[in-house]
């Protein structure tokens, strides 16, 4: 009985044990979450028209992921760059 539970258990125990093992000095950013000022987020349309500037910078548009430091919702465009993985979707 103890060994039939155990089995049945050990893979949702695995899963989770796996997401919660992101560790925060890994390239690994969650969305939308300031680090030292900076945000990593995907680009919504909203976006394109929030942060001024934004739209007009060279292979940004909606769905790309992006850096930035942003600071009191002010979006500093000299500092954003295009990310490859913003880890948003686990």
């Amino acid at each position: 009985m103890i060994k039939q539970t155990i089995k049945k258990w050990s893979l949702p125990i695995l899963v989770l044990a796996f997401i919660g093992s992101c560790d925060p000095d890994s390239k690994c950013n969650n969305c939308g979450e300031l680090l030292g000022g900076f945000i990593y987020m995907e680009v919504t349309a909203n976006d394109l028209t929030k942060y001024e500037g934004l739209a007009a910078l060279d292979g940004i548009d909606v769905g790309a992921c992006i850096r930035a430091y942003i600071l009191e919702e002010e979006l500093n465009i000299n500092t954003v760059s295009i990310v490859d993985d913003c880890c948003c979707e686990f």
